[in-house]
Order: structure tokens, then C-alpha cells, then sequence
């Protein structure tokens, strides 16, 4: 019996070590899994391919609008932009509101330079890593 008795503690208690050292998200992540699909953006609806680099910057700074929101205003050609300061970017709601994958792919694209060597994130980045095309 103690034999059981010291094995349910150390049960527990390497539960109640992992569940304090996790880190977690309070965010809900979100998934741009209908992005493709017809159910949230179809073939028509696409923006008059004049976008707005200002809107894009006020979708950032807004923290009601998530990776799939501003991913389906790129993808209408409403906006247009980069994000080039990784540091600003990461602390944003599109950040945070989506998966640790998309994140993981956000923070990639944003660390390959471009052909001036500089790293920023191109908006078609931000859509393709909301809609797991990369």
C-alpha cells in the first residue's frame, strides 16, 4: 500500500510541476482553417486593387482584429504592407491570436532577408502563414 501511496504522490506531483511550468497562452488561438474555403471568403469580394498601406498599419495597432481578419483584407487587396520591426509586431493581437505554428511561421519569413538583406514581413507572408500555404 505505501508503495502506491508514494507512487500517486509522485504522480501528482510531477502533474503539478508540469502545469506550473508550461507556458500559456490566455489568448484564444485562432485558426484561419475556413480561409480557403467558401464559407468565410469566396471568389468574388476582392478589393479594387488599390490598397491601402495606412489601413494596414491601423489593422495592426487594433486590438479587435485577428491574423484572419487582416490575412482575408491582404488577400482582397484592401491593404498592403510589411512589418518591419519584429519587436512591435509580437506584441500585436494578430500575433498573439493565432496558433504557436503560425507564429513559429511568422517569425521565420520575418528572419529571411530579402534581396536587400534587410528581414521585415511582407503582407503575402502574413496571408500564407494564416492559411498554412507555407
Amino acid at each position: 500500500m505505501t508503495k502506491s501511496l508514494l507512487f500517486a504522490l509522485a504522480l501528482l506531483a510531477t502533474i503539478a510541476t508540469t502545469a506550473t511550468t508550461m507556458t500559456v497562452n490566455n489568448v484564444s488561438a485562432e485558426k484561419c482553417e475556413d480561409i480557403k474555403g467558401v464559407e468565410k471568403w469566396d471568389a468574388e469580394g476582392h478589393g479594387s486593387n488599390d490598397p491601402s498601406s495606412k489601413e494596414f498599419k491601423e489593422m495592426l495597432s487594433d486590438d479587435s482584429v485577428t491574423i484572419c481578419e487582416l490575412a482575408e483584407s491582404i488577400d482582397h487587396m484592401e491593404v498592403k504592407g510589411s512589418v518591419d520591426d519584429w519587436s512591435d509586431f509580437k506584441d500585436t493581437t494578430v500575433f498573439m491570436s493565432t496558433t504557436e505554428k503560425v507564429q513559429d511561421c511568422l517569425k521565420d519569413r520575418f528572419d529571411l532577408p530579402d534581396d536587400d538583406g534587410e528581414e521585415h514581413l511582407a503582407d503575402y507572408e502574413i496571408q500564407k502563414c494564416a492559411t498554412g500555404d507555407y
